[in-house]
């Protein structure tokens, strides 16, 4: 009932309301209350099944019509502020591309119901939960142009924490693998300056160990240039198949909304644990190597 609800019955006029027993058409989805349908027959709209659409389609686009008008004359209005040289408030006032800043509307003016690649605005911006006002403009670019990469400072200087707050556990972990790795001859150096050990088989002095030493930075900063790049990107697509596995899994349900902001957003906790995890790491390496020395 609540999708019906209000809505006029196309037979008798009146609009539905709770208590009301209504039915609907089995091939459009027209609704009717059980008395109309019975009295017409058959369905009587005829002119939304030569359209091949349904009712529930039907009343998106009238939705999403009637936004668009109300956004169009929201904006004549500043325009006509601005004209008469008054400041319009900046708040719920386009940016660009659709784009305003207000903070009750999570999805920041933009159409709920526009699609990206089989998720909704609406969907992207309930499973981003926070910082949609970076991530929803994002969103749509990559959507509409295929670009990949964009600047991602915190995917710069430290990608794991990124990724793990972003709930990226593959990501997070393959980048606190890498540059655990490429940090081990940097590790040996600093046994060696710092606490005088010496490792026979990785003198520090030799041709070979500068070489893999000097290799080993410049794929370090690489990795992070790379996770900077392309950081956005591979958020994006983790967004996308998540939110579609979630709407696979959960069909039409009430409580989507929920399950999305359950499964995305941000997780301090997460940071704390690939912490932990790089220190065990990296406490792991030092100790092997002062074993194996």
């Amino acid at each position: 009932m609540p999708v019906y609800e209000n809505q006029p019955c196309i037979v008798c006029g009146e609009p539905f309301k709770p208590e009301d027993d209504v039915v609907s058409c089995p091939d459009c989805g027209t609704p009717y209350h059980r008395a109309c349908w019975k009295q017409a027959g058959q369905c009587v709209n005829t002119a939304l099944h030569e359209s091949g659409k349904s009712w529930t389609e039907l009343q998106r686009e009238e939705e999403r019509a009637a936004k668009h008008q109300a956004r169009l004359e929201e904006d004549e209005a500043l325009a006509a502020e601005r004209e008469r040289g008054e400041t319009p408030q900046m708040i719920n006032a386009e940016l660009y591309d659709g784009i305003r800043l207000n903070p009750n509307d999570p999805c920041l003016g933009l159409d709920p119901e526009e699609q990206m690649n089989g998720v909704t605005v609406g969907e992207a911006a309930a499973f981003i939960r926070s910082n949609q006002f970076y991530y929803l403009p994002l969103f749509r670019m990559m959507t509409r142009t295929g670009k990949k990469l964009t600047f991602n400072l915190l995917g710069l200087i430290c990608p794991h924490f990124y990724f793990a707050s972003r709930k990226m556990w593959g990501a997070a972990i393959a980048a606190v693998l890498l540059r655990s790795l490429l940090s081990i001859p940097s590790l040996i150096v600093g046994m060696n300056q710092l606490m005088d050990i010496t490792i026979p088989w990785a003198d520090i002095t030799t041709t070979a160990f500068n070489s893999v030493y000097r290799i080993s930075t410049m794929l370090y900063f690489g990795v992070s240039l790379l996770c900077c790049l392309l950081g956005n990107y591979l958020y994006y697509r983790f967004a996308l198949r998540n939110i579609r596995q979630i709407k696979k899994q959960s069909g039409p349900d009430a409580a989507l909304t929920g399950k999305l902001q359950y499964a995305g957003g941000t997780s301090l906790v997460n940071v704390i644990l690939i912490l932990i995890i790089e220190f065990v790491i990296g406490f792991a390496a030092e100790f092997m190597l002062f074993i194996l020395r």
